[in-house]
């Protein structure tokens, strides 16, 4: 893992607080080609690569590598018809855009569902996005929706703040 991988991932479990143990965030990414950063970072100790890149197959196996799919997500600020992430199908359940409060810049939120499953994806800034999965298990169920919603708006304006 890079430094800026390491760096991001830290930001990412700080802003997010993927410290805690009852944050609502179970696992988060954030990504940018033009600054070239892919940092992930899961709740706790665990690994939150499995969320978001699929650990068998390769290339060549007839699926998109997932990191290129997030790439092309971050362009088309989630397609109507969904994604797949990590071989999980995500539908687009809302998308609205929000003009952030420090910065004046256009926020693009768009709120993911997989079943009982719910998956926040921000997209702060030309080719920057981050993706915020909820953490779906125990109490909190929509207030961990509600929650997970001001955490990914928060970070993506922080990101919005420091030029990205």
């Amino acid at each position: 893992m890079t430094p800026v991988t390491e760096q991001w991932g830290e930001t990412l479990r700080t802003h997010l607080a993927l410290g805690e143990t009852r944050s609502p965030v179970r696992a988060a990414a954030a990504f940018s080609a033009e600054a070239g950063f892919f940092a992930v970072a899961g709740r706790g100790d665990e690994d939150g690569w499995p969320y978001f890149r699929a650990m068998a197959g390769g290339p060549g196996d007839g699926d998109p590598d997932d990191v290129e799919a997030l790439c092309t997500v971050c362009e088309e600020a989630v397609h109507p018809r969904g994604l797949r992430i990590a071989g999980v199908p995500w539908q687009r359940e809302s998308r609205e855009l929000i003009s952030d409060a420090v910065t004046g810049s256009e926020l693009e939120l768009a709120l993911l569902r997989n079943g009982d499953r719910a998956m926040w994806v921000v997209r702060a800034a030309r080719d920057v996005c981050v993706f915020v999965l909820v953490d779906e298990e125990g109490e909190g169920g929509e207030a961990n929706v509600s929650e997970s919603r001001s955490l990914a708006l928060d970070f993506a304006s922080f990101l919005a703040g420091q030029g990205y």
